[in-house]
């Protein structure tokens, strides 16, 4: 395999990967549930795992199934209209369930455990996956509320275009460039001289 097959089977993979993250995203924004999680606060209260920018990946896993350690995204309990993410450091009985002790992994802003349970009800998902920096092409960044927020996921898709329309572009030419002369010192490739 040469080089530009390899490149070529990076880009379907990555074309492929992105359409599936953005199905996954348009069923959980369908389903009422918030998809991605984008690091707003500076310093981050979950650093080092999640620093500012930090893009996280949101499963909404039953509330029953999570365990200690896990990083979960909630409404804050006390009423605030925040979102907040945080790691699991304790299940303890809460009625007739069960709550949790969350606690931010940064130990400058968060030394101690959050003052509050989480239960289910305030319980918005599970991060899966968090990819660094990816957070920088979110609206939330940018300052952009409500209708605006179009604006900058719009200019960033057009940029992915641009950028995919002039590689292609630039391999269509190669494509047409027409074959360099031969010349007198090149063997001849399409045929054997036959001498009686």
């Amino acid at each position: 395999m040469n080089t530009k097959q390899a490149l070529r089977y990076v880009e379907y993979a990555l074309t492929l990967l992105l359409f599936v993250f953005a199905a996954y995203a348009a069923v959980e924004y369908a389903s009422g549930t918030q998809p991605i999680y984008v690091v707003s606060d500076y310093p981050s209260s979950m650093s080092p795992t999640m620093n500012y920018a930090s893009m996280g990946v949101i499963y909404h896993a039953s509330f029953q199934s999570l365990k200690v350690g896990d990083i979960i995204v909630f409404q804050d309990p006390e009423g605030y209209p925040v979102t907040i993410v945080h790691r699991i450091v304790a299940i303890v009985p809460c009625g007739s369930g069960q709550c949790l002790e969350t606690k931010g992994d940064n130990n400058v802003t968060n030394p101690t455990r959050d003052p509050w349970y989480v239960n289910q009800a305030d319980y918005k998902g599970q991060v899966v996956l968090i990819v660094p920096y990816l957070g920088y092409i979110s609206p939330t960044l940018w300052g952009f509320r409500g209708g605006y927020v179009a604006l900058p996921l719009i200019f960033v898709a057009f940029v992915f275009v641009l950028i995919f329309y002039m590689l292609e572009q630039r391999s269509q030419t190669k494509k047409d460039r027409p074959p360099s002369p031969k010349t007198d010192e090149e063997p001849k490739k399409d045929g054997v001289e036959k001498t009686w």
